[in-house]
């Protein structure tokens, strides 16, 4: 069973989809995705297991955003290769960087407060860190076609789906901020770095009403916008390293 003390179960689903993108460059892509498929089936597993990471399970531990976000990541390259799309596993690369992270990042859990106890606060880091893989996605695969300076847009698809799934994120966010806190927002970093990103996003969406903003520039500003993404979230879950943990 994967349970308490397994996390090296996180390091070989790493360590095939390290192994999945190398075969993928070097052009054996028919060997290429069964590797990377069991690796996300280990992911997934080991998700599962570090709900008993406290010793009774729960599913906070799941949803953690460093271990959560891979996952997710993977989940997209996997939609996109049953979307008979030839270049899923270019979104292998953040898949791998994201999993590195996880590695490095403290394994065991923090143990749950009263207010986390309820599928409120499971759904809004579902949600929550579903629409970062979504936009991470998004700006590497506009990264891509600026790089390659292609005129394809397959990147604001993933955008599109990352700012529907961040503002449920939002809605259930507040139900659960009402049951655990008595109020739905609150003028804390927390809540209004979210807010600027809904913001950043939606204001993405309307770019596309702006003749001036043709889709070379709107790749820069998916790439931009994740950046200050990354700079909120990541910042968070480093700082989230200093709280006491158990289980690893």
């Amino acid at each position: 069973m994967f349970t308490t003390g397994k996390h090296l179960y996180l390091y070989i689903a790493v360590g095939l989809y390290v192994s999945a993108l190398l075969l993928f460059c070097f052009r054996a892509r028919r060997v290429s995705f069964p590797v990377f498929f069991i690796g996300f089936i280990i992911n997934i597993l080991y998700l599962i297991g570090r709900g008993w990471l406290g010793g009774v399970f729960s599913p906070n531990p799941i949803v953690e955003g460093p271990f959560l976000l891979p996952c997710g990541v993977a989940l997209l390259a996997l939609l996109k290769r049953f979307g008979d799309d030839e270049e899923w596993g270019l979104l292998l690369i953040p898949t791998i960087l994201f999993a590195l992270f996880s590695l490095w990042h403290a394994k065991g859990i923090i143990p749950p407060t009263p207010q986390k106890m309820t599928l409120w606060a499971v759904g809004f880091f579902v949600t929550e860190v579903s629409a970062h893989a979504c936009f991470y996605c998004g700006a590497f695969l506009a990264l891509v076609d600026i790089l390659r300076k292609r005129n394809g847009s397959s990147f604001h698809p993933f955008i599109v789906w990352g700012f529907v799934l961040f503002s449920i994120s939002q809605v259930v966010g507040a139900v659960w901020a009402y049951l655990g806190w008595g109020h739905t927002f609150s003028w804390g970093p927390r809540h209004m770095t979210t807010a600027g990103i809904w913001i950043m996003y939606a204001a993405y969406l309307h770019l596309r009403f702006m003749p001036e903003w043709g889709i070379q520039r709107r790749r820069v500003f998916a790439v931009i916008a994740a950046g200050i993404l990354f700079f909120f979230s990541f910042g968070h879950y480093i700082h989230e390293m200093n709280f006491p943990r158990i289980g690893g």
